[in-house]
């Protein structure tokens, strides 16, 4: 079994590369000022789209995924726009990125918009396209200007009050970006920390909207050191590095609830009203096995420590301490180090998700 696991494990870990993860809300002026690259696409109902249907008029054009709820929320406050914009001449565009996601789930996403199709024209993402776009994930809103060059870019989901800021005033630079607000949300070469010149601010509780990233740290450090202390008490059995051993391993499943806990709620926080915490768990219940989003596969690393842990747990607890005086203890620290290098790979995948 621990085998058969490592090689499933390995897979995923390989997979996770082509991954794009759902995007944080932010603001980007990285592409402003840059002309759109000739690109050709075609439209859901088989009709060529081109670069030059671009020229002459102000375009919002926005990448949503068929099954990313932040997205679909997004596609509603477009909806619920759309006469404002057209009244403005702003025309909007709407991308289609399982092709380059998801391929499988196409299918089914044409007889989703075929069933309720939305009011705009829904092109097909190629790779051509998402290389214009320089397209990083989803949801993704970029606003061009009639002379057909890039203007503020939108990265996850917004909603209606900031779509609508985002295009008050195209090519307006980067006084467009400030006044989005957005609680101060900006793009990641604008962010400073309240601790950036300040660095005694650090040892102050800072008020964030988002617990998970720092409450994952204590798992993860005492599920490491656990491991180390099983690494010893292998070379050396010894009664002290027993009881370490077994402190640790309580210690770490018990703050695992916390770092549970704050993750859902935290992928459920722009997922609308009503409680983060279900609505992260209804989105992460959905979407488990979606190994071609980041966030999925975080959590299905995640789900996998905590259940090696757990069940290390469980036998520790029912056999006592003969499963570390005994040769046991080298099949318990064998799947320790296993949830260790589970472990990193789910730590990689998080990691990379907050600094995207």
């Amino acid at each position: 079994m621990p085998r058969r696991l490592a090689v499933v494990l390995v897979v995923l870990a390989l997979t996770a590369g082509r991954s794009s993860a759902a995007l944080v809300p932010s603001i980007s002026n990285d592409l402003r000022g840059r002309a759109v690259s000739a690109f050709q696409a075609e439209t859901l109902d088989g009709k060529l789209f081109t670069s030059e249907d671009l020229a002459g008029r102000s375009t919002l054009v926005n990448c949503f995924a068929s099954w990313c709820p932040a997205c679909n929320m997004e596609l509603t406050e477009l909806q619920t726009l759309r006469p404002e914009l057209a009244q403005r001449g702003v025309a909007v565009v709407t991308v289609l990125v399982d092709p380059v996601e998801t391929p499988d789930t196409v299918g089914e996403a044409r007889r989703m918009l075929e069933h309720d199709p939305l009011p705009f024209r829904v092109l097909l993402m190629t790779p051509a396209m998402r290389d214009v776009f320089k397209y990083e994930g989803f949801p993704a809103t970029y606003i061009i200007n009639a002379d057909g060059t890039f203007s503020t870019t939108l990265f996850g989901y917004h909603p209606a009050a900031e779509l609508r800021e985002a295009t008050d005033d195209f090519g307006r630079g980067a006084a467009a970006a400030s006044a989005l607000g957005l609680g101060s949300v900006e793009s990641a070469a604008e962010r400073h920390a309240p601790w950036e010149g300040h660095p005694f601010a650090a040892f102050l509780p800072a008020g964030w909207k988002q617990w998970h990233p720092l409450v994952v740290h204590f798992p993860i450090a005492l599920l490491v050191l656990e491991a180390l202390c099983l690494c010893a008490l292998v070379v050396s059995p010894r009664a002290d590095l027993s009881r370490a051993s077994r402190a640790l391993l309580w210690a770490a499943v018990l703050s695992l609830i916390p770092a549970v806990y704050t993750g859902i709620h935290d992928a459920g926080l722009d997922l609308g009203p009503g409680s983060p915490f279900l609505n992260g768990l209804k989105d992460r219940a959905a979407h488990f096995l979606r190994i071609e989003s980041s966030v999925s596969l975080h959590v299905l690393f995640g789900f996998a420590t905590i259940s090696l842990a757990v069940a290390r747990l469980a036998w520790l607890t029912a056999a006592g301490e003969a499963v570390l005086d005994s040769r046991q203890r080298f099949v318990f620290a064998a799947l320790a180090l296993l949830g260790v290098w589970i472990l990193f790979a789910g730590t990689q995948i998080g990691g990379a998700i907050s600094h995207h």
